[in-house]
């Protein structure tokens, strides 16, 4: 049996930022991994998806300048540029654990009764490590759908339909949440028919209304066929091809499509792990149940990452790699949801942290909220980019920042201001005293926080 002060199962973001986080402390550290380094996210997740989508991205905004010749897209060039980026990425991960003297097994980690982990390694052996601190980070996989049931072939989650060998003809898209719409929007601006099935009663469902709105509207103007309240009733799958019929509010509605993509949520990967022998306590949907600590109910277990539940963000994962670390190091820190941001790469890109107008209302403050639009910022009218809004909540009584959503141009990059905004308590005032560099995005900034305490410069108020 080999000792280590502390084992991380799985090495995903937050598994493997949570293993060099313990080496710098100075615990001896071992990681676990079934698959790749870098877990679903650098593999298969969030970093292939955005190489594939900022290159299609470009593509399409340069055939719409009419300053390029019609040309066809290279759907196989990208795919090769986009595995070798993240292998670099995923060697990269590979060589800072190795780096932090890291011990890193390939296989599968359970945890045993005496709360040590087993790994069941992949070329067969098995051995036993016995450890004081057990951190788990197993993430989350695909849900299925028995209407349409996940066959890997024609029937695809998001992970397979990253590695598609050509661009389909049609894609059928079942979930109109995050991934799905990234994912649709990519494949519709390469001119592949795209069908939208979402079983509530609009796109992003728990976002504001104004934001699923524009998203809708942008989809189908690159012309995805949307249809909410609706669910697949039943398919047939061949080699070839997908049939389902859809149900919707008026009628039944049948598509035959090329693929058909499932993005209806995930699971956590909690099941044969050993956490029902060591009495780790899971919620109804099967995540592990955590404090504020990262803490499970058995001492000196940690969970943190999609395995602990929603939100299933790598950046979470990330800040909770930080707030477990410090905590098994013996620095006692908390972490509070509501400064995570959300970022989704549609078109308009949307991004968000802190709480919504109704969210901040029911928590009895008194509420102001503030909308500039993209249309009234330079940088925008000059990219084209002038679909979209910053919005900030705020307190009327003290001008706090309680939340900022924005929708547009470069959303994602522009939360990170945000979300100090939000952890630093400031106000809008503080914004709007906070220079920004000329001609760039980040203005709609104190744009949007300028008009909050008084009438902006560059959109007129009466």
């Amino acid at each position: 049996m080999e000792f280590f002060d502390a084992v991380v199962i799985g090495a995903g973001p937050g598994g493997y930022s949570s293993a060099i986080r313990l080496s710098h402390k100075g615990f001896r550290t071992a990681i676990i991994e079934k698959n790749l380094i870098g877990g679903e996210c650098l593999n298969f997740g969030c970093i292939p998806s955005k190489i594939l989508i900022e290159n299609v991205n470009m593509f399409f905004k340069l055939s719409k300048s009419n300053l390029i010749k019609p040309s066809v897209f290279n759907w196989m060039e990208l795919q090769s540029k986009k595995n070798k980026l993240v292998e670099k990425v995923r060697s990269g991960v590979e060589y800072l654990l190795r780096g932090n003297n890291v011990k890193i097994f390939n296989g599968f980690g359970k945890l045993t009764k005496d709360l040590n982990v087993e790994v069941y390694e992949k070329d067969g052996g098995r051995r036993k490590l016995s450890t004081k601190y057990i951190i788990i980070a197993t993430g989350s996989t695909s849900r299925n759908l028995p209407s349409i049931s996940y066959d890997g072939l024609r029937v695809l989650t998001p992970r397979e339909i990253l590695d598609l060998d050509r661009i389909p003809k049609s894609l059928l898209i079942v979930g109109g949440g995050a991934i799905g719409l990234e994912i649709g929007t990519m494949f519709a601006k390469l001119g592949v028919d795209v069908t939208v099935v979402e079983i509530m009663d609009q796109l992003l469902p728990g976002f504001d209304l104004d934001i699923a709105k524009l998203i809708e509207k942008k989809l189908k103007e690159l012309g995805v066929k949307i249809y909410l309240k609706s669910s697949i009733k039943s398919s047939e799958v061949s080699a070839e091809k997908v049939k389902a019929q859809i149900e919707t509010p008026n009628e039944e509605i049948n598509v035959e499509v090329e693929y058909a993509l499932i993005s209806i949520g995930k699971v956590p990967n909690t099941s044969g792990i050993g956490l029902e022998e060591v009495g780790v306590e899971l919620t109804q949907n099967k995540f592990i149940k955590i404090d504020s600590k990262c803490r499970t109910n058995i001492e000196n277990i940690y969970a943190i990452g999609d395995v602990t539940g929603p939100p299933l963000l790598a950046h979470k994962a990330y800040a909770q790699s930080k707030i477990a670390v410090e905590n098994i190091a013996g620095k006692e820190v908390s972490m509070d949801s509501l400064n995570i941001p959300i970022a989704i790469f549609t078109d308009p890109e949307i991004a968000m942290v802190g709480l919504t107008r109704r969210e901040a209302e029911e928590r009895n403050y008194k509420v102001k909220v503030t909308r500039f639009p993209y249309s009234a910022l330079g940088r925008a009218v000059a990219e084209e980019e002038t679909d979209g809004f910053i919005r900030i909540i705020s307190s009327i009584d003290t001008g706090k920042i309680l939340g900022i959503q924005i929708i547009g141009s470069k959303a994602s990059e522009l939360m990170g201001e945000a979300s100090l905004a939000i952890n630093s308590n400031l106000t809008v005032e503080d914004l709007a005293n906070t220079v920004h560099p000329h001609p760039t995005f980040s203005e709609i900034i104190s744009e949007v926080a300028e008009y909050a305490i008084s009438k902006p410069v560059h959109l007129l108020v009466k």
